[in-house]
């Protein structure tokens, strides 16, 4: 049994399209949903779609993302099985692809050092984006597929966790909320922990893209870096290739003029 968890505020319409995609295209007995709703104002839309889970947890009020996404992990961390998704509301699993959760599980199953693997996606930075990763570029003639190396990091829209690794590094850190560089943190948790990270290059799941936080996005975006490094050290995110030299070298000097 896969738990997927999807978490959402508001946009009710979008979060349907997605539960719609996963109860149409997922076999039955092979998952678990659970719906976590973030406070949204129509109590009674968000109790509609709640009905259409196995579980459905609604916060009181507004708590941000990350706390949304740690509410669906502990209710799935209480349960069977090895695997959880975390799915942002604004997704759909494509029409007619009923093999999706099994090629994420099969990625899984063939790295077992592995703690999270991303979906691909029309609307997301790379490795995930399916520019990025083209099916012609995974094929080698001579023996079927080439080997899924590890990446640095992972985008939250689409990602299947490890429950062990879960278990291991923790809850997402909650100093990101509302959202935004969550999954970047929670990805360099999982790497210093041991646990490897791959794109499951053979499951792709549309993404509607920024719907969540729309004006805010921006100041969210950089306001959530600034923690980041404040948190990890440009040097680490340098060794863990989550930064680039040049911006390291521009800090330091930042910090020397200061």
């Amino acid at each position: 049994m896969i738990d997927i968890i999807v978490r959402a505020k508001d946009g009710h319409e979008l979060t349907r399209s997605c539960l719609d995609s996963i109860l149409r295209e997922t076999p039955e007995g092979a998952y678990r949903l659970i719906y976590v709703d973030d406070g949204s104002e129509n109590v009674e839309e968000a109790a509609s779609l709640g009905a259409m889970a196995d579980t459905y947890i609604r916060h009181a009020r507004c708590r941000g993302a990350v706390s949304a996404s740690n509410s669906g992990l502990a209710a799935s961390l209480l349960l069977d099985g090895e695997y959880v998704i975390v799915m942002d509301n604004d997704t759909e699993i494509p029409s007619g692809d009923k093999g999706w959760l099994e090629r994420f599980v099969a990625e899984m199953e063939r790295y077992p050092d592995t703690g999270a693997v991303g979906a691909t996606t029309n609307y997301a930075n790379p490795p995930q984006h399916i520019l990025a990763c083209p099916q012609s570029y995974t094929a080698n003639w001579e023996k079927g597929t080439k080997e899924n190396e590890p990446v640095v990091w992972f985008i939250s829209f689409c990602v299947m966790l490890r429950k062990s690794a879960v278990r291991q590094v923790g809850w997402w850190d909650e100093r990101y909320n509302p959202g935004n560089w969550e999954d970047t943190d929670y990805a360099m948790a999982l790497r210093l922990s041991g646990w490897k990270i791959r794109v499951a290059r053979s499951v792709y799941v549309h993404h509607h893209g920024h719907k969540t936080f729309g004006d805010r996005l921006q100041k969210l975006l950089l306001d959530n870096r600034k923690k980041f490094l404040e948190k990890w050290g440009p040097g680490r995110c340098w060794d863990m290739g989550l930064m680039p030299t040049e911006d390291v070298i521009r800090l330091a000097r930042l910090t020397v003029h200061e």
